[in-house]
Formats: structure tokens, sequence, C-alpha cells
């Protein structure tokens, strides 16, 4: 599998894991803890290929949204295992964090647009390609 292609996977699983985190959140707490720890796992996966991205990006909007994000994100992780640990009483942000973190990914995601079509392209051209 390409980089390319493997950017694409992963960014889709990402996105999976976010719906599903909060679609098990009334299912019970070991489903959602484990899907949310799978969703960090893929976050730290995402943030570690794009790092350069997140650091300088070409416009001031990027840096904004990505930084949004990542602050919203690591926020409701750290609540989220507080409340995973040390119970319910100690972490009564997780909830409204989590719906901010993800309300925020939608401006992110705006943001990245372009670069998310070009390599959405390529990979279908790569794939015309190699089926002729």
């Amino acid at each position: 599998m390409s980089e390319r292609s493997e950017r694409v996977v992963a960014d889709i699983a990402l996105v999976a894991a976010l719906v599903l985190s909060f679609v098990t959140h009334e299912s019970g707490a070991l489903l959602h803890s484990l899907v949310s720890l799978v969703f960090t796992g893929l976050l730290f996966h995402h943030v570690k290929h794009n790092w350069a991205a997140y650091r300088r990006p070409s416009r001031r909007s990027k840096w904004a949204a990505n930084h949004t994000v990542a602050l919203l994100m690591v926020a409701t992780i750290v609540t989220g295992l507080t409340l995973w640990i040390a119970g319910g009483d100690y972490a009564l942000a997780h909830g409204p964090l989590s719906v901010a973190a993800a309300i925020a990914v939608v401006p992110h995601l705006w943001v990245h647009r372009r670069a998310a079509m070009r390599l959405l392209r390529r990979l279908s051209r790569a794939r015309s390609a190699s089926v002729e």
C-alpha cells in the first residue's frame, strides 16, 4: 500500500472511529472506552504523519483549525481517561469537550478539503490506471 493510500485509509478510519465513539457512549463504558482508545491511536497516527503540516501550515486558518482540534482532542482524551480511572465526579467536562471537539473537526476538514480532494483524485487515477 502506498503512503498516500495509507493516509486515506487512516483518515477514513479516524472519522469512522470518531463517529463510533459517539454512537457507543450510551452502549456502556467498556465498549465506548475501547472504541475511544482505538480512535486515540488513530489520532496519534494521523498527527504523526501530518506533523510538519501541523507545525507550519501555509495559512493562519489552517493553524487555528489544527490547534483548536488538537487542544480539544487532548482535553477530551485527558478527561475521558480521568473519568475512566477516577470515576464520574472527576471528569464532568468530558461530554461537553467531546462535543466541542467533534464540532471543531468540521472546520479542520474544511480548511484541508483541497488536499483531501487532491489525494482522492490521485488515488482514483491510480486505481483506474491499474485496472487498464
